[in-house]
């Protein structure tokens, strides 16, 4: 039996290792630098002591796609289109991932020096940068997803021209959707309407307005108060050229005025750099081609339908 001396001690002894404890964490998550998600540590902070492994970098270029520029990637600051696939590479290789957006040439370069280890190219930018560098080897191809989203304004409203969406609220898709989030953000970004353009929600206050699904926003477009968003085009076309109700909910394609589009792509091919290590390249090809088949979430957030092998 412990006497109360006893006690107090282990007391002391336990509350002494809550606090180191405490401390480690504390660390952990208020140092800054690349963060990775592993089987050990789920919430992706940077422990203070644990041996880090060299992360692998991957490179694309800026204008492959316009959903991949970091210019559009509008109130995303924990969650951009590469989230979920740094995410899983990541836990399959054990080690740090980091995305990098470059141009052609610097892509070039840093694929041939070796600090690049992997490219994601379209077919234009994959002739330039192999016409410059000898080696790099095509592992993978990612295929194209043709969905595609359509700005739209209500029929009633005096909303004629993307830029004319400056000082109104848009209703987005679900957050994060390649589609009806980044993919509208990235149209309304090249049509001239900046984050700073849209107005914002006042519950909760200061954001952008999000919806579950392309009816949500047609609902809220057409019989809501906000006079623009953006719909599937597949949902779209199913309307009839006329007509429309709120209660039984259907809508008419007349109950809407079509602005502009977001852009569907075709990527290309995913290409490891020339000194890449040949157990490294196998690593990412098997992730690429096999895992990612259960892992719709990766390719869905990329805007692209999935990664192919290649002969």
């Amino acid at each position: 039996m412990l006497g109360v001396k006893g006690l107090q001690t282990m007391m002391r002894s336990r509350f002494g290792e809550l606090g180191v404890l405490c401390v480690v964490l504390m660390c952990a998550g208020c140092r800054s630098g690349s963060f990775s998600q592993t089987f050990w540590n789920p919430f992706e902070l940077e422990l203070p002591f644990a041996q880090q492994e060299p992360p692998v970098r991957i490179g694309v270029t800026g204008d492959l796609n316009s959903l991949w520029n970091v210019r559009a990637w509008w109130d995303t600051s924990d969650r951009t289109p590469w989230t979920e696939f740094r995410r899983a590479l990541g836990q399959h290789l054990g080690r740090p991932i980091q995305v990098e957006q470059l141009k052609p040439f610097q892509l070039a370069l840093q694929l041939e020096s070796g600090r690049l280890d992997f490219a994601l190219l379209d077919d234009a930018g994959f002739s330039e940068v192999t016409s410059e560098v000898e080696g790099c080897r095509v592992i993978a191809r990612a295929l194209a997803n043709k969905r595609v989203g359509l700005i739209v304004a209500s029929a009633k409203s005096e909303v004629a021209s993307i830029e004319q969406v400056s000082g109104h609220r848009f209703a987005f898709g679900p957050r994060g959707d390649p589609v009806l989030h980044l993919g509208a953000a990235a149209a309304l970004e090249e049509g001239g309407v900046s984050i700073e353009g849209i107005q914002r929600e006042l519950i909760p206050i200061d954001t952008l307005q999000y919806h579950t699904s392309s009816q949500e926003v047609a609902k809220e477009v057409v019989y809501g108060l906000t006079p623009v968003g953006v719909v599937d085009q597949a949902d779209y076309e199913s309307y009839p050229e006329s007509g429309g109700t709120l209660i039984p909910l259907t809508f008419g394609q007349d109950q809407f005025r079509v602005l502009g589009r977001t852009k569907s792509f075709d990527p290309g091919p995913f290409v490891a750099g020339p000194v890449v290590d040949q157990e490294l390249v196998s690593q990412v090809h098997t992730f690429l081609v096999t895992t990612v088949k259960d892992k719709p979430v990766v390719t869905n957030a990329l805007g692209i339908a999935s990664f192919v092998g290649v002969e």
